[in-house]
């Protein structure tokens, strides 16, 4: 189930014909780069980007798996209706969640 403080979008945008994602934080950053997308860091604002040269088809299956893996992570992900995505591919913890768990036992 989604909660209320994570949200992304996920759209092509209408003046350029990129794709675009934007709303962050480290876990979505994370989750967009091993998507397939690259983050775009200005100044005042930080926003991920389809890499150049994909072609149209390439670009919607990354978006349609970005959008299932945000969705799996529990974000609310606002995109274009070619983007949409009821799959909710399986999430396996981190290297660093399994160290933790290993040291926590007795």
């Amino acid at each position: 189930m989604p909660r209320t403080d994570r949200f992304l979008d996920i759209r092509r945008d209408p003046h350029s014909d990129e794709l675009l994602a934007r709303g962050d934080d480290s876990e979505a950053h994370s989750i967009l780069q091993r998507a397939g997308f690259v983050a775009v860091v200005r100044l005042h604002e930080c926003y991920h980007r389809a890499p150049a040269a994909l072609a149209k088809d390439d670009e919607s299956r990354l978006a349609t798996n970005a959008v299932a893996r945000l969705r799996a992570a529990g974000y609310h992900v606002d995109c274009d209706p070619l983007f949409d995505s009821d799959a909710r591919p399986v999430r396996y913890p981190t290297l660093g969640a399994s160290v933790s768990h290993l040291a926590e036992r007795p």
